[in-house]
């Protein structure tokens, strides 16, 4: 409840009475004396406010047009105070993705993973000509340089499987992006050696073989089973948008720069992203997977057999 006193000191007006210094009738006298400042009305307002442990009191002298403020600390502390309870001021909720929750973001990011993926598995098709009519090669010797990735590809995709589940899908991933990125940007380093060059393509192939094995173990793991089309669909998608991504960027590079400019550009993304992976961190999914009951499997491997023999059945 706040408590106001009104007191003036040394108040002076004008004289009522006609015989004053202020002669209305008198077009002579008609002047308008300037009071002294000793003469000029002051105003003091008090005001107490109660409900906290420390009372402020402020006192302000209206002197005519001016406002002296004597003490406004008590002021300047409340609103201190205010700004620093949350009462004012704006959240604004930096960085943007802050609230996105955990899944999404690694979702996202095992997706731009992808399409760095196709990126480097395209760059080759593109740069293959002019690193043929530097070095010399024929149609031979640069099919055996583009096929040399397939190696290593194919060869990865179940001892893939085995390692995410050993690892861990997370882990795979990480080792499998670092080493074909590595392997991407000593691409142009190791063009003059046929067999380091084999090499380069064969481990970029089995970085990029372990890699679909290792996603699918993070979305079963994380993602819950009314999300997971979706993730899967989003993250395989990568791959179609880093061949697209990785055919329209490599001949502009090759033209503006040179060859090599693809795969160093092009490593150092898959290693950029390397790095950026390590602070999403994993949330420990709300969801706990069903387990299969052998009754299930009985029953399923039952309807496989009968399926089976249907299918011979018919085909006789």
């Amino acid at each position: 409840m706040a408590k106001f006193a009104f007191t003036t000191e040394n108040f002076c007006g004008f004289p009522r009475h006609t015989n004053s210094l202020f002669n209305c009738n008198s077009l002579k006298q008609r002047q308008l004396l300037i009071l002294s400042s000793k003469q000029r009305p002051h105003f003091r307002f008090f005001s107490s406010i109660g409900g906290k442990e420390s009372v402020a009191e402020t006192e302000k002298v209206v002197t005519g047009l001016r406002v002296d403020e004597l003490d406004n600390s008590a002021s300047v502390s409340d609103a201190e105070d205010q700004k620093e309870g949350g009462e004012v001021g704006f959240d604004w909720q930096w960085p943007p993705w802050k609230n996105i929750p955990q899944r999404y973001k690694l979702i996202g990011t095992t997706s731009l993973a992808f399409v760095i993926c196709n990126m480097d598995k395209v760059n080759l098709s593109v740069a293959i000509i002019p690193m043929s009519h530097q070095f010399g090669w024929n149609s031979s010797t640069a099919g055996l340089v583009q096929s040399s990735f397939f190696w290593g590809y194919a060869l990865s995709q179940l001892p893939g499987g085995w390692l995410a589940k050993i690892f861990g899908g997370r882990k795979v991933l990480e080792i499998g992006v670092l080493t074909w990125s590595l392997a991407t940007a000593l691409v142009p380093i190791l063009a003059g050696f046929m067999p380091g060059l084999i090499l380069s393509r064969i481990l970029v192939g089995i970085g990029e073989g372990v890699s679909p094995s290792a996603a699918t173990d993070l979305i079963a793991r994380l993602i819950p089973l009314e999300e997971r089309s979706r993730a899967v669909a989003f993250v395989f998608g990568g791959l179609s948008v880093g061949s697209v991504a990785g055919l329209l960027l490599a001949p502009p590079l090759i033209q503006s720069f040179d060859w090599e400019a693809v795969f160093y550009l092009f490593g150092i993304l898959g290693i950029a992203w390397f790095l950026g992976f390590q602070f999403v961190k994993e949330e420990r999914p709300s969801f706990v997977s069903n387990p299969v009951s052998w009754t299930r499997t009985i029953s399923s491997k039952k309807s496989l057999n009968s399926s089976l023999k249907d299918l011979g059945a018919s085909m006789k």
